[in-house]
This record gives C-alpha cells, structure tokens and sequence, in this order.
C-alpha cells in the first residue's frame, strides 16, 4: 500500500503535478524485482488476478494470460497513466509489443476477427464492460509522447480536471466489475454544496497480491518451478521478500525536497513488526530483575547487622525470578504458544506480583513473638500471613482464568500462562521460602552477618532487648493511664525448686504520662520493655551498637506513629470519603468516554516510516473491510433468504460504505443467481424458437442447452433426469430464491471497593485516550485479582485484632503498611521496564493501565479500606491468648497498695499506653534465651511479670533454673 501526503498539511492533492509524484513512486514499486532460487520475481507473476478466462484459440489464451492485468486500486486508474502499473505484454506478427498503455480491445477484436473465432471472448469483453480500456482515458499529461490519440485530451493538450476526474472513483480494466469508490483512493476530502469533489488530502494506492497458498498453486508444474522443488513454503518467502523490497524503493521513490512524502506499508511489513514485538529484550529483563533485586536488599536492610534480612530480600526475588521461569517452561511444555504479551509483560509482571509475598512473608517472620520457640517460628508465620498469601494468590489465578474467557487466542495464551506462572510463584512461597527464612532465623541466632554468613557480626553485644510482650487485652476499656515503673531487680536460683527467682523491691518510680501522639484510643501495646544488662559491665570490653535515631525509622514507625493518627481523625475519614467519592464520579465520566477499538498506531513504535504510514492511514483512510464467512456444514441451499436478508441489514448499516446503489458489494450467491436467471432467460428464448425440444438441445445456443441439462436434474440417485421439469420449474423462483435440488448442481457449474477500582480504572483510561479492546479487558478483569493484594492484608489484619474498630483498623494499618507498600512499590518497578519499550502499545496498554491500577489499590488498601472499617467493619473472629497459657488476655485488675493498672477519677478520658520498664541486674549464668553466644537450640522460657499471689509489693518471675558448672 501506498499513501501519498503533503509535506504542508491541508494542502491540496488533487493536481496534475501531486499525481504524477505518485505515478512516480507507484511505478518505481511495481517495477520491483527479487532473485530467489535462480528465478526473478516481479509484480505480474505474485500479483492477485481476478481470474484468466478459458479461450478456445491456443493463441489467443496465451496472449490473454500474459496481458491480463493485475488487481491495483489507484486513483490512476482514472488516467491513462494507470496503464503504465500493469506490466504484461504480448507479441502478434506485424505489431509493436502490446502492452495496456496502447491496447484497445475493441480494435484488437476487429483485426483479429478475419483470423480466428473469438465471439466468446468478445462476449466477455462486453459483459465485463471493458471498452477500450485505459487508451480511451484522459492523460495527466497530454504532451507524453505516448499520449494515446484515443485519450480525450490528447489533441486539446490542456490538464485533466483531476476532481471531476475523480469524483465517483475509478474503474480498473472492467468496469462493471472493479469500481474504486472515493474513500479507497482519497482522504482528506472537501464538497460543495451539490457534493461534487473539490479538493483531498490524501491519494492512496492498493497492490493485490496472492498468497502464499495461491502462488504455490499457480506456479506448481509450470516449467518456471518443476526444478527447485516447489512448495508453499518458498511460495510465502519470495512474496515476502518481494513486499520488504516494495516498501525500501516505494520510501526512496521521491527526493527529500520534494512537496510530498510516501508512505508504504505492506502486510509483511507488520509481521516483521510484530515479529520484533515478540522478541524478548534482554537487557530490559536483566535490568529489570537486578533493580528489583537492589530494592528488595535495601529495603529489608537494618543498622543492625545480625537483625538485617538484606539476604533474605536477594534470595525472595531470586527465587521468585526461578518460579517465573519454570511456569513460562511449564506453558512451553504444555504447548501454550509464546507470543508479545508473554514476552514483553509478563516477566515484569509476575515479578512484580510475586514478590509482594516475600515482602509479607518477611516482615511477617520479623514480628513473630518473642517468646515463640525457635523451631515454631516459621511455622508461626505461616500462621499469621499464610491465609493472605494463599488468597492473593489464589484470586490473581482465579481472575487470570476468567481472563482467558477472552475469545482472543494470543490474549487467551497470555492470561493462561500468566495463570500458571502466579500458581508456581505461590508454590515457591509456600514451600521454598519459608526453608530460606529458617536458615536465616539460625544466622540471626549465631549473630552471623547478613550476606556474608560467615563471619560473626560486630555488632553481637552483651546489650539486648526483648520485644514488648503482650500484657492485655487490646479491648481495654478507655481511661488506662501511662505508667513506667523502673525498679532494681536481683536473679538468684533457687535449689529447692530449680527456679529462677527475681525479687523486685516494693518501691517502684512512677513515670508521668507522655503526650500520646494519636490523643485518641488508638495504640496501647499493653506491653513491657525488659533492659536487660551483664553484670561484667566494668571488668571486660563489650562490643555495642549504637544505633541513630534515623535508624529506628521504617514504613510501620510510619503507620504507626504518623499515618494512622492522621487518618482515622474524624475530618480525615470524611475527607477520605470525599475525595474517593468524588474520583468514583469522575471515573463515572470517564467510562463515558471509553471509544472501541485497537488502532495499529498503538503496536509500531513511534518515529519510524511504519508509524507515519499507520498515522496517515487512521487519519485519512479509516476503513476496513468486512467479510461474512459461514463454516462447514452451512445449509447454502435452504438458507438463501436469510443469506439475502442479512445481506440486506448489511446495506442498511450507516458505517458501511455503499456502492452508487446504495447497497453492500454483492456476494457470490447474487453473482449465482444472476447466472441462472441469465441462462434461463436463453433458453426460454430458445424453448419459444423451437431450437430446444423436450428430446434435443442441439441446435439451442450454449447457454440454453446448459439450462436444459439443468432443468431436467432431480437430484434424485435412482430417477436423476425428468423432462417434464422443462416447462414446470425455472432455474430462479419469483422470489429470487434457487430450488434447492437445483442450489449443489448448478453450483458446481459455477464454484465493591475491587468494583470501585475497577471502574475508576476504566474512567482513568477514558481520560487517557486508552480504547476498549481485548487487551484492556483482559487486564479489567484481571483487576479483580491483583487489587485483591492491597486490600485483603488490611482486611485479614483487621478481623484478627481485637478492639475498637479505630484501634484494629490502626493496628491492621502498623502491620501491613510496610509490606503492602513494598509490594505497590516492588510493582511498579517490576512495570517500568515496561516504560522503556519502543511500542506505545505496551506502554500505553500495559505499563500505564497497570501502573494506574497500582496506585489506585494502593490508594484504596491504605486509605479507603481502613476509613470503611473504622466506621461499618464487622466483629473480630480471634480471641488473642497467651502462648504459655490458654486463658484469655484481659487488663489486670487494680490492687492496693501495689502498682494501680487503673485510672484515677481525675485523668481524662483518653487511651494511653501502658509499659513496664525493669532493669535487671543479673548474675552468671546468663538469662536463657537471650542471644550472647551461638547456641544449638533457642529455650522456649520467656520472663512474664505478673503481680504477686498474696498481694504483696514484689513482682518475681520465675522460669527454669540454667544449669550450672
């Protein structure tokens, strides 16, 4: 295809001098020849032909078939300069070589009239209307030497009127048959008020070639081929190289300075493109996964170096790199074809989706209690974030099958080995992971470096501190005060009971509340903080860490300390509530706004001649074909009138384009018809002459006796022929319709909030000029899935804390802000190399739409969801228990005389955090459990302050007596 523009946009095209650049740069094309198997190819021998006609006269054929023209929709046609396109010629004793620029086929029929006979073949000539061809057209040019007298300018030499010339369209050689409307051939058009042409934009040429299968047929057994092994395979390679040659000289056919430029574009052209589509970009892939890898080591670094997970990280997106391969090898083996999407998106993607886990699972296993023994504490992780994990994963695959309900065999590909790939990354995380967070638990218990296991951190210091352990119910009533008792505590061990008794004095050191940064009733821990000291202080060095306050800052400091106080206010939920209403509205407009469709701008990457072609061709010549195909076993014979009918609805459409009748372009079924109906019409003229009998056809005129072979045929096996039928039936009915017994023989003469996401989604892509096609519905509904990932961790921790709904949506956010945020952020690194692709298609139509809903599940995981639980979330369905013991955690009750778990009458009513702070002095041995030295086996006692039975002022803890030695 070729498409002619001017350089200065909105100029007009239609001039002498426009349409001979592009005679110019289409005769260059058609000229084109390629060298492949010893042959030389050009345009006459692959270009499509709408049929050679079977003449009796050897010669004749054979000048026929080497004159016959190819099918090419120009607007030249209307000149005689179209002729020069057609590159057939033939010889006759006594004549010039001839060719279509000085055939005439009437003149031709006269001068052979006296030599052969061909009143069948001018019998064609005049049913295909074919006149005197292209020598009867005006020239372009009427001072061409070869100007044609016969042209209608030739002898006034004055330019053709190339509007009114192309008002209508043109005809090719025939034209009855090969009509070239208006909008095939140019764009940009301009009216008057009669609607007569005045002025285009745009020319465009269309050069018809066979395929593959059609040029392997055409040429098998001819003597051109019988030596190099003919097949349909070399048939596909010369054609396209023939179209890669087109494309380069149709580009160079005109200078730079010239006032108009060329696009060509060819089918094999897109298939080259799509081709580099498919292939995978390594370097995009390996930066990709080596970025990931960097953040996912920072991300879960720490000061301190034995508590740092930063291998952790390397290995969760190692191991998921290794998933991503072995499910695309699992699509390989199960025969699921690889195609662009596979190879350009989904690598990314499902390393983005992937290690959202590792990030769960990891800062899971970071929170685990502290009293938990060491060997259940992989399993106690999988306790708290395995239900999550398994229904992220579970809804990503569920909504990548219901993706591939797309009945779209490359996105159906896509949406099943993406599927897959999700499933073996689920598989990996559960089964493999949680072996990688075991073996770097034992590192952390050996005080061994991150990374580099095997040299001892430096930080391993005799100063260490248990985390907070759970003291109460997280349902204390309102009105708790803060207190901070610092006492001295002595350890001795007790023979008779084996114990480990610490004695607290009476006297504790009350320590006022500090201004609670939420001022509300969100955070009490219910916890108490444990210092717990070496007595050797002074007589040896010990190494100690100490760590900067910029240090104790990460994403739950965050939730807990700023986020979660600023967005559960009560102006801030309404806030919340406003702005996420108002962007559902305006992704309401939006949806509005969606257009249908995928243009081919969006695949070819921008710059480049193909891009310019597509753009040229959208703009000016947006139309397309239409075909009405039936399958096998389609029931022609009965099924006329509703074939006709459905024609009918065709012509009726206001986007089709209509012929001058105002219909569709008739199908082969009208073209049958008309056949019957013509050769019935000669026989009854032949019937009512008496040159057809009810016993001889013989002396009736070919088509005729035709008719009367067909009129006698019953279809019937036993009784096949009855003559009666010559006066009782007609070939065609009165209402058009052709007996079925008829249709065969006479053939074969003839041949919620995941709702809220995914709509604003769909509005966002109306704002961004993104159109609805497979592609973006194929993500909407994998939408579904991945949106489940920033919604369902928030949710899950919500239902398993108990409280207030503003404490356990405060407490969901502490938990998996962190992890949630490194998974959005995991995401959209996975998606920016997606950026870095030379196709607008996977930019605008993966990297944006998923980047967008990225950030609007995070938006809604982090902001919405939380504001909605604090206000209509439903009961928690744990009860929060002690690990040592079954009973239920409840506030202690206040007691005299000892320290008041209570609130005075005077405190405000506020919530306020309750902690016990102790300072133990300790003897050799060392308090079991903590980490001072590599040990085989972590002890599962942990210390636990409880007030004294019999109401006393001291506080002892008791545990199993350490051996000694």
């Amino acid at each position: 295809m070729l498409i002619q523009t001017p350089h200065q946009e909105g100029e007009n095209i239609l001039t002498p001098e426009a349409l001979g650049l592009h005679l110019q740069a289409a005769l260059a094309a058609s000229k084109v020849q390629v060298s492949l198997y010893g042959k030389s190819w050009d345009l006459n021998k692959i270009c499509y032909k709408s049929g050679i006609p079977l003449i009796e006269n050897g010669m004749i054929e054979r000048m026929i078939e080497k004159l016959f023209p190819c099918v090419i929709l120009t607007p030249l046609d209307c000149f005689w300069e179209g002729a020069k396109l057609q590159g057939g010629s033939a010889y006759l004793p006594g004549r010039p070589d001839i060719q279509w620029t000085n055939l005439d086929p009437e003149q031709l029929l006269k001068e052979l009239g006296p030599f052969a006979s061909l009143e069948g073949f001018r019998e064609l000539l005049d049913k295909a209307q074919v006149g005197q061809a292209y020598v009867g057209r005006p020239c372009l040019h009427p001072d061409d030497l070869h100007c044609p007298p016969t042209a209608p300018n030739h002898h006034s030499k004055q330019a053709p009127n190339v509007a009114q010339e192309l008002n209508g369209g043109c005809h090719g050689f025939s034209h009855k048959f090969m009509h070239w409307q208006e909008e095939l051939l140019l764009g940009g058009m301009a009216r008057d008020a009669q609607g007569q042409l005045l002025r285009a934009e745009a020319l465009q040429s269309t050069f018809l070639l066979m395929s593959p299968r059609q040029l392997y047929e055409h040429f098998r057994g001819d003597y051109q081929t019988h030596d190099i092994g003919w097949s349909e395979e070399q048939a596909g390679t010369v054609l396209r190289a023939w179209q890669r040659r087109f494309v380069q000289l149709a580009q160079e056919a005109l200078p730079q300075n010239s006032s108009q430029q060329i696009h060509a574009f060819s089918s094999t052209t897109l298939d080259d493109i799509l081709h580099a589509f498919s292939e995978v970009s390594a370097a995009r892939v390996v930066g990709g996964y080596l970025l990931m890898l960097a953040y996912a080591c920072v991300t879960m670094l720490r000061w301190d170096c034995a508590q740092s997970q930063g291998a952790v990280g390397l290995a969760g997106v190692l191991l998921v790199a290794l998933a991503v391969a072995s499910g695309l090898g699992l699509c390989a083996l199960l025969g699921i074809a690889f195609n662009a999407a596979t190879t350009q998106v989904l690598p990314f993607l499902a390393l983005g989706i992937g290690v959202d886990d590792i990030f769960l699972l990891a800062h899971a296993f970071t929170e685990a209690p502290p009293g938990t023994p060491l060997q259940e504490r992989t399993g106690e992780c999988l306790r708290r974030t395995g239900t999550s994990v398994a229904l992220t994963s579970i809804n990503h695959m569920v909504a990548f099958f219901m993706a591939a309900l797309v009945p779209i065999p490359a996105l159906r590909a896509f949406s099943l080995q993406a599927a897959i790939v999700v499933g073996c990354n689920f598989a990996a995380v559960m089964l493999v992971f949680p072996a990688v967070l075991s073996l770097d638990l034992h590192r952390r218990h050996c005080q061994r470096l991150d990374v580099l296991c095997c040299f001892s951190s430096p930080c391993s210091a005799r100063v260490i501190q248990i985390l907070p352990q759970e003291l109460g119910d997280r349902t204390v009533p309102v009105g708790i005060a803060h207190l901070t008792a610092t006492v001295q505590a002595f350890a001795h061990c007790e023979a008779s009971s084996q114990h480990v008794v610490t004695i607290l004095p009476p006297r504790a050191h009350l320590v006022p509340p500090p201004s609670d940064p939420l001022g509300s009733e969100l955070f009490s821990p219910g916890g108490s903080t444990r210092d717990l000291l070496g007595q050797e202080e002074g007589t040896r060095q010990k190494a100690t860490c100490n760590s900067l306050p910029c240090a104790r800052w990460n994403l739950a400091h965050f939730a807990r300390y700023h986020f979660a106080p600023l967005l559960l206010q009560s102006h801030s939920k309404a806030m919340v509530l406003v702005l996420f209403g108002a962007l559902l509205g305006l992704s309401l407009y939006g949806a509005t706004l969606v257009q249908d469709g995928l243009a081919l701008t969006d695949v070819v990457p921008r710059g480049t001649k193909e891009h310019a072609f597509l753009s040229a061709q959208l703009r000016y010549f947006s139309l397309y074909e239409v075909a009405l195909v039936t399958q096998g076993g389609f029931d022609y014979a009965h099924s006329q009138r509703a074939l006709f009918d459905l024609h009918q609805r065709f012509s009726s459409l206001k986007a089709v384009l209509p012929p001058p009748a105002t219909q569709a372009p008739r199908t082969w079924l009208h073209y049958y018809r008309n056949w019957l109906q013509g050769i019935q019409a000669a026989f009854d003229q032949d019937w009512a002459s008496g040159r057809i009998t009810r016993h001889s056809c013989r002396n009736g005129s070919e088509d005729g006796a035709l008719a009367y072979k067909l009129l006698i045929q019953t279809g019937d096996a036993q009784e096949p022929l009855d003559f009666s039928q010559l006066t009782t039936r007609k070939l065609v009915d009165k209402e058009g319709l052709i007996p079925p017994e008829l249709f065969y023989v006479g053939l074969t003469m003839w041949v919620l909030v995941l709702a809220m996401m995914t709509v604003e989604l769909f509005g966002i892509m109306g704002f961004l000029g993104i159109k609805l096609s497979a592609i973006p519905v194929v993500i909407l509904v994998a939408s579904v899935g991945i949106g489940v990932e920033f919604t369902v961790h928030v949710a899950l921790g919500f239902l398993t804390t108990q409280g207030s709904r503003n404490l356990r949506a405060a407490c969901a956010l502490e938990h998996t802000f962190a992890p949630v945020t490194d998974g959005a952020v995991s995401t959209l690194l996975g998606l920016l190399m997606l950026a870095g692709s030379n196709f607008d298609f996977i930019i605008r139509y993966f990297f944006v739409v998923l980047t967008v809903l990225t950030l609007l599940g995070l938006l809604h995981g982090l902001m919405l969801l939380p504001v909605l639980l604090s206000i209509l979330g439903p009961p928690p369905e744990v009860v929060q228990i002690y690990k040592e013991s079954p009973e239920v955690l409840s506030p202690p009750a206040p007691r005299e005389g000892g320290l008041r778990w209570g609130l005075s009458p005077t405190l405000p009513q506020s919530f306020a955090r309750v902690t016990t702070s102790m300072t133990v002095a300790l003897h050799p041995p060392p308090l079991p459990g903590a980490y001072i030295h590599p040990a085989s086996d972590e002890p599962t006692w942990s210390p636990v302050a409880t007030p004294a039975a019999s109401g006393s002022n001291n506080l002892s803890s008791r545990g199993p007596c350490p051996a000694t030695g």
